[in-house]
């Protein structure tokens, strides 16, 4: 046998814990050549154990028996018990073995020397049928079974293990503890993979506390080290994250491909029961309840009554049966083809018939009681608390559950000042409620990323929707626009993001976008980049230390609006736990109106938005009455509109409108010709704007921008007609404009005007933007901006509407500039014709160089074209 051939082999696990790739060929190597029983047992112990880590359990299980059976033939009991107690890993992965895990243990116990693996390989068993006491015991006892010299190699993977049992059981600092001692020991031995191991439940660790930038940040870190047969351990806790922050689009198409894997007979329960708590989780988010609860139900028919797994899955049943309403949709509009006129009559039918009904609220608790059937468990200790004393605040309380990580139940509880607003509101003490929320923005660290920001303090919407709809109930107009408001609390990142790989990475994505027309390798590469933008926002240098100030709120939402209105007619459409209305302040008076279900609205926006854009498309011949746009605008009319006619007169109006019409080409319709429609994400947002408005700014000369793409033909013609308008602006045009040229004028520019194809993306509304010589300036780039133009004009298809997010808040291009400080944004919801806004884009500067409010040139310029005013108009 060569020297050196045995090094580490008398040390299997540290070795496998190392490099179990190193560990297999060092194994077979061995194995290859003549040597002694002894020796044998222990290599095909290694090699069975690296087989396993390397993602073959069964090669792994079949190695070990031999492993066994050499040692025991040879009559070496201590390695035959290695050999045992190692198999036994293998099966309490499976959550137990049965009488063969049992007899493993019994004739392994009996040597010394591997008691101390029994008894870890028994908590690894309870620890995958989610018995977590037990599971600590088990890890106890191998610790105090430990000679600390001899079994130093194995410390780092019993505390590891310990580590992740005392977080799900909810007990986080010792977990923290624990963790930080594995990762510590494993470094110090050289153990990579159960450094990452660690690093990985660290990862987990940091989800449960909120810290989703760090838990990133271990995942990316663990997923260099930990071996293969754990990377999908690691990528369900990476989806896990996901969930927890609200992300459930990225975690679903993270799952897509790791249920079915998870499921197999081989992987560990807990993969699979972790895969089928974020698929429950997940339908829920998407207001698939009914499949929600039959998965939850099924986990927990597989497990005891005293698993966490059951609880939890227990905890999902209860809180698909209280969703009883679908949760906000995340995505836009659906693109329709127009009905035909009898199928636009029974749509009339239909939202004629919902208008003149008022939205039913939530069912009362004994209506669900009468609904369950007779196998249904009762509720989770913790509902019965006070916090779901009625409809409203139970509906809040399950809708919590889904943007909550798999973690212990008490963890799915919202906070403290969550948890006691919910209380106030279940006595109808909306005055208290909102004394905990309302001027206490809640510890959090900002994240310099606008889609961040949208998703978080899930929780916190929750209660406010619960206002809401408590307020709707008792016919409390102005407190349910108070919870709205607070709901959609305007915020914007503190700073610019600074991560390199971030930029390197969005840079990548830009210029994939400009070969993808060509090359099909680029577009592939484009869907994988995109793909993973969102998640790839979370990085510590991003994660402000500031907790957030105070909101500075001195007037309940209604009694501001209503002080600087002017005029004006202030609408905001709403849907809380599936009641749709519209709030409007008019006059001074907050009032609410009923309005048909969402999904006739959605409809209606939709085959509005599909006539519009194919007349666009078609050219002049086929506008006219044959074109279908205007029955749909009449439609949409009814339906949105006419509601609240007699309220708003033939005001101007302050709109934040509807997720499905956000989108819609207001100018459409009938009622809305000529008229001031300004849009806004918020009525706290418009006072904002306006507020910037007042306050003014430079007393020198305001300075503009204009930039002309390489293509359409007419940019460049649209530009030279501006130039002038404005004689003193700053150009840049043609194949040299660049988006750090562009992004650099913004930063110094008064007023901006971009002229270029534009692009939109459903899926990654961030992604919107407006194409340059090298790729567009996307809408994640405006984030990068230490200052935005006060007015933005974007001549550019499609890039005006919004996609709401799950929170509702709009996002997409036009929703950037606003959320970064723009008071106006003029952009177009439907494609850019060159001969039609040849003529009406200098019209409208013109008029706004004249004096003319934007929302008032907008309407008298371009709001035929699909161009909306944004902001304070």
């Amino acid at each position: 046998m060569a020297p050196g051939r045995l090094d580490g082999v008398r040390h299997p696990v540290t070795l496998v814990a190392q490099d179990p790739r190193l560990a297999r060929r060092r194994a077979e190597q061995v194995l290859d050549a003549p040597c002694d029983p002894t020796t044998r047992s222990i290599a095909l112990r290694m090699l069975g154990a690296a087989r396993r880590e390397l993602g073959d359990p069964a090669a792994g299980e079949r190695l070990l028996r031999q492993s066994a059976a050499v040692a025991a033939r040879a009559g070496d009991a201590e390695h035959a018990a290695h050999a045992r107690a190692s198999r036994l890993g293998v099966l309490a992965l499976r959550g137990s073995g049965g009488l063969a895990a049992a007899a493993l243990a019994r004739l392994s116990a009996d040597t010394g020397s591997a008691r101390a693996m029994v008894a870890t390989h028994h908590g690894v068993a309870a620890a995958q049928q989610g018995r977590f006491t037990a599971a600590i015991a088990g890890f106890d006892a191998a610790l105090a079974l430990l000679d600390g010299d001899a079994d130093g190699h194995l410390l780092p993977g019993v505390l590891s293990n310990r580590g992740l049992a005392l977080m799900y059981a909810g007990r986080l600092e010792e977990s923290a503890a624990d963790l930080a001692g594995a990762l510590r020991r494993a470094g110090e031995g050289g153990q990579d993979s159960l450094r990452g191991v660690a690093l990985q439940n660290l990862g987990c660790l940091a989800v449960r506390t909120g810290d989703l930038a760090r838990a990133i940040s271990c995942f990316s870190a663990a997923e260099r080290l930990v071996p293969p047969q754990r990377l999908l351990s690691l990528h369900l806790d990476h989806a896990d994250a996901l969930v927890a922050a609200g992300m459930h689009r990225e975690a679903a198409r993270l799952l897509g491909g790791l249920s079915a894997a998870a499921a197999g007979g081989d992987r560990p329960v807990a993969d699979a029961v972790t895969a089928g708590l974020l698929q429950a989780k997940v339908r829920l988010a998407r207001g698939d309840t009914g499949g929600a609860r039959g998965l939850a139900r099924r986990l927990r028919r597989g497990f005891p009554a005293d698993s966490l797994w059951a609880e939890l899955a227990r905890l999902l049943e209860w809180s698909a049966h209280h969703s009883a309403v679908p949760l906000q949709r995340s995505g836009p509009p659906r693109l329709v083809r127009p009905t035909g006129a009898r199928g636009r009559r029974a749509a009339e039918h239909r939202a004629t018939a919902d208008a003149r009904t008022e939205p039913a609220g939530p069912p009362s608790r004994a209506d669900r009681a009468s609904r369950r059937g007779p196998g249904d468990d009762p509720p989770p200790a913790w509902a019965e608390t006070g916090c779901a004393a009625t409809a409203e605040t139970a509906t809040a309380l399950a809708h919590c559950v889904h943007s909550a990580p798999v973690a212990s139940p008490s963890a799915t509880l919202p906070g403290a000042d969550e948890t006691a607003a919910l209380r106030a509101l279940a006595r109808g003490d909306h005055r208290a409620a909102r004394g905990q929320l309302l001027h206490r923005p809640g510890r959090l660290r900002p994240a310099r990323h606008l889609e961040l920001l949208v998703h978080a303090r899930a929780h916190r919407r929750e209660v406010a929707a619960a206002g809401a709809r408590r307020a709707l109930r008792e016919g409390d107009a102005a407190a349910a626009l108070e919870w709205v408001e607070f709901a959609a609390a305007p915020t914007a990142p503190p700073g610019p993001c600074r991560n390199r790989a971030w930029l390197d990475l969005l840079d990548r994505c830009r210029t994939a976008h400009l070969r993808a027309g060509v090359d099909p390798a680029a577009r592939r590469e484009l869907s994988a980049i995109a793909d993973g933008l969102g998640v790839a926002q979370w990085h510590a240098e991003c994660m402000t230390a500031d907790e957030g100030a105070d909101t500075g709120w001195d007037l309940p939402a209604g009694a501001a609006l209503a002080e600087h209105l002017a005029g004006r007619a202030f609408v905001r459409y709403i849907r809380v736990h599936g009641a749709d209305a519209a709030i409007t302040v008019v006059d001074g008076r907050t009032r609410v109106h009923p309005l048909p279900p969402a999904a006739a609205v959605e409809d209606a926006a939709a085959k509005l938005a599909y006539a519009a854009r194919a007349r666009v498309l078609a050219g002049e011949r086929r506008r006219g009455a044959g074109d279908g746009v205007a029955p749909a605008a009449e439609l949409v009319e009814r339906l949105l509109v006419a509601p609240l006619a007699e309220a708003v007169g033939d005001r101007p109006l302050v709109v934040v409108p509807a997720p499905s019409a956000q989108a819609l080409p207001w100018g459409l319709l009938p009622r809305m010709r000529g008229r001031e429609v300004s849009v806004v994400p918020s009525g706290r947002a418009w006072l904002a704007r306006r507020g910037a408005r007042r306050r003014g700014g430079d007393p020198a000369p305001p300075r503009t921008l204009l930039v002309a793409g390489e293509a359409p033909d007419g940019a460049a013609g649209e530009i030279r007609c501006l130039e002038s308008v404005y004689p003193q602006a700053a150009v840049l045009r043609g194949p040299q404009v660049r988006v750090a040229e562009v992004l650099r004028g913004l930063e110094r520019a008064d007023t901006a005007h971009l002229a270029a194809h534009g692009s939109a993306s459903a899926q990654n509304p961030m992604l919107a933007g407006v194409l340059l010589a090298d790729g567009p300036l996307f809408a994640y780039d405006v984030e990068r901006l230490s200052r935005v133009p006060r007015v933005t004009v974007l001549s550019s298809c499609w890039v005006g509407g919004s996609v709401p997010a799950a929170s509702g808040a709009p996002l997409g291009m036009a929703a950037s500039l606003l959320a970064m400080g723009a008071e106006v944004v003029v952009a177009g919801v439907l494609p850019v014709s060159d001969h039609g806004i040849a003529a009406a884009m200098p019209a409208f500067h013109a008029a706004l160089r004249a004096g003319a409010p934007p929302a008032r040139a907008v309407a008298d310029h371009l709001a035929e074209a699909g161009f909306i005013c944004y902001g304070a108009g």
